[in-house]
């Protein structure tokens, strides 16, 4: 199932995040009050300065935020490593609605992604956020003991429909 490779994706999103801006209708983008993130998406790769991961069959591999990746996909549940630490993420999708829940990168993560709303945490960071527009959600996160009230995340019709590399690239994004 695709779904569980894009959540990984998202979660590798623990590195460091660096200043990007969203160069095409295809980049997945991250935008708080102090900075912008952006990744590349294809159909079979995620790639950024920081991030080149290629998706092949029920693979995820490659180098994120300076860490190997090493992920599989079999009955719903990524597993794997993110640099030395286990993934063991379980992805659903029930009614419209992906369901990410384990841990990535060694962090607990539970989130959902809807049509409507991306809630949930990822790692050290905490999300509200609402559609609108048909790509973009926003709201307010909290990482740590920082709140940012001003949160968009774009996410590319050619991602959304791909529920595994979607869960990944969102892990890899919201944990930043």
């Amino acid at each position: 199932m695709k779904t569980s490779l894009l959540t990984a994706l998202g979660l590798l999103a623990c590195g460091s995040a660096v200043a990007a801006t969203p160069s095409s209708n295809q980049d997945l983008t991250l935008k708080t009050r102090d900075r912008s993130l952006s990744m590349s998406v294809t159909e079979d790769n995620l790639s950024s300065s920081d991030v080149q991961l290629a998706f092949e069959h029920d693979t995820v591999r490659g180098n994120a935020f300076g860490r190997p990746v090493d992920l599989t996909e079999k009955d719903d549940v990524l597993k794997g490593t993110y640099g030395q630490k286990p993934v063991n993420l379980k992805v659903t999708d029930h009614e419209d609605t992906l369901v990410a829940v384990g841990t990535f990168g060694g962090q607990v993560s539970n989130f959902q992604v809807s049509p409507q709303q991306v809630t949930g945490t990822v790692g050290p960071c905490s999300y509200q956020l609402l559609i609108t527009r048909h790509d973009r959600y926003e709201g307010w996160r909290t990482c740590g003991d920082r709140k940012d009230d001003k949160v968009s995340l774009y996410i590319p019709s050619s991602l959304a429909d791909e529920d595994t590399q979607l869960a990944t690239a969102l892990s890899l994004l919201l944990a930043q």
